[in-house]
């Protein structure tokens, strides 16, 4: 999530019910894969590879591995506020909504519209990239 984390988030799949309980979701390499397979800054900085990511989360393009890897954990980070990540994701979770929100506010946006629509998850995941 990188970008959802990423991002920002991220995040996560379009389902807007109370996170999955599927065990993968609370794998520890599921995380991994979301948050430090690649460097955020690799997608953040480039506006090609960014894109890409976004259409896969807005379900407007295919899916690499990993940007489908990272829409599928855009809903249960939102909702847990990155509650099964290391403290290393959480950091990287944190880097990466405060580099992409500022930066792509109307994205921000759209992502929260199919991920949260009715943003209850958003305020303390505001608190907790602010902290």
């Amino acid at each position: 999530m990188f970008l959802f984390g990423l991002i920002i988030s991220t995040a996560l799949v379009l389902s807007t019910a109370a996170p999955q309980e599927d065990p993968s979701l609370k794998d520890k390499e599921f995380y991994q894969k979301v948050f430090e397979e690649v460097d955020p800054d690799t997608v953040l900085d480039n506006p090609r590879l960014l894109n890409s990511y976004l259409k896969c989360f807005y379900d407007e393009g295919p899916c690499s591995g990993h940007a489908k890897v990272v829409k599928e954990s855009i809903t249960p980070t939102l909702s847990t506020v990155c509650g099964y990540c290391s403290e290393k994701q959480k950091s990287i979770f944190k880097y990466t909504l405060n580099k992409f929100i500022p930066v792509h506010p109307a994205d921000w946006e759209r992502i929260l519209t199919i991920y949260d629509p009715d943003k209850k998850y958003w305020p303390d995941v505001k608190t907790f990239i602010e902290s």
